[in-house]
């Protein structure tokens, strides 16, 4: 290896997801006099724009022209040629695959002879958009495969993956900002009273993140001094518009669904009391370790990953799907404040910041290319 590891990563959209989130965090966060980084994209997404100016960025073929497509009966497949063309540009030491998604590039790599680590993001909810025969690929293909928590490494594991490392998740703390203007507005154009008390998730609206839950939360609740808001994009799907239309007839307890959040994102966490996880499945959930940084009480499934993150005293982990008991967790935390203990959220949030997270994924990276 040279003294500075060159890595090309790869990730399908470059949008705000958790995974893709994660990335630029480790992009920005980069020890530039040990590592060199370029950028490939299948997509223009809005992430790009936030990529340090001195990575390059590649994007790849997400969508086939006519031209493209006709090459490839010809036998001229434009996944490969694209891939070929970058490894001759970057001349990376090191392929870094982000996401389940991407199995083509992990077959460039092997054609190329490129060693390709995979970081999986997934749990088992998310494999069925990947074919059999893509999955297998990606864990017998990657000479190294990362997951964001044991309950994606365990998965890996049981898969057949031979080399499995585990990295939490992580972000960078000092993105976390909230203005205090700003929260107060949100409050008042909630119709938040003196004595209510405001719960917030926080995720695309999916069946995975429990977004046709929410009715049935809010009909058990049956409270107007209660309000749940749901901060993020609106899938055009018709679960999405029955559970609209459902949360539209609550009678009582009160229910905003805000739609994407970019700039007020951190306001619009800041403006609840707590924070509920209401995903069937969840990977790690690093919104979780913003509401903790924010001070709210978490109240989660136990969907996978947020038992590596809730401790006693910051928030509480209910049976999956348990609702009446979710229920009582979330007025449990409303009726006794002070056994939520900030500092300990605080502390715990610090364990999933940038430098700890960076510096177990260098040790990782470091390991892997000393042996490749």
């Amino acid at each position: 290896m040279k003294n500075r590891i060159k890595i090309l990563f790869f990730t399908p959209y470059a949008t705000r997801t958790g995974s893709e989130m994660m990335l630029l965090y480790i992009l920005k966060n980069l020890d530039r006099t040990r590592f060199d980084a370029g950028l490939v994209s299948f997509a223009q997404g809005e992430l790009l724009d936030n990529i340090p100016a001195d990575i390059p960025i590649f994007i790849g073929p997400g969508h086939y022209s006519l031209a493209q497509k006709v090459a490839f009966h010809l036998g001229f497949h434009p996944m490969e040629r694209f891939l070929e063309t970058v490894n001759r540009k970057f001349k990376a030491d090191v392929w870094y695959v982000n996401t389940v998604m991407l199995a083509d590039v992990i077959k460039g790599a092997k054609k190329m002879q490129v060693p390709v680590i995979t970081h999986i993001h997934e749990l088992s909810h998310m494999l069925s958009f990947v074919s059999r025969t893509d999955y297998e690929r990606i864990i017998t293909q990657s000479d190294m495969l990362i997951g964001c928590s044991e309950a994606v490494c365990k998965n890996l594991r049981d898969a057949g993956g031979k080399e499995v490392k585990k990295l939490l998740s992580f972000i960078d703390l000092n993105t976390i900002h909230s203005k205090p203007e700003r929260v107060t507005a949100l409050r008042k154009e909630w119709g938040v009273q003196p004595g209510d008390f405001v719960w917030i998730m926080s995720g695309t609206t999916s069946e995975r993140k429990g977004f046709d839950l929410l009715p049935d939360l809010a009909e058990i609740i049956n409270d107007p001094t209660v309000h749940l808001v749901w901060v993020g994009r609106a899938s055009p799907d018709g679960m999405v518009y029955l559970t609209e239309k459902r949360c539209q007839g609550i009678q009582n307890t009160r229910v905003h669904l805000v739609g994407a959040q970019k700039g007020d994102y951190f306001s619009y966490l800041a403006a609840a009391d707590g924070f509920m996880l209401t995903s069937r499945q969840e990977p790690l959930g690093l919104v979780m370790v913003e509401a903790a940084w924010l001070g709210k009480p978490i109240v989660a499934f136990d969907s996978g990953g947020p038992t590596e993150f809730i401790e006693p005293g910051i928030g509480t982990i209910i049976p999956n799907l348990d609702m009446e008991q979710f229920v009582q967790a979330l007025d449990f935390w409303r009726k006794n404040p002070g056994t939520f203990d900030s500092e300990r959220a605080k502390n715990r949030a610090k364990e999933f910041g940038s430098s700890t997270g960076m510096a177990a994924w260098e040790t990782i990276v470091d390991d892997f290319c000393k042996q490749n």
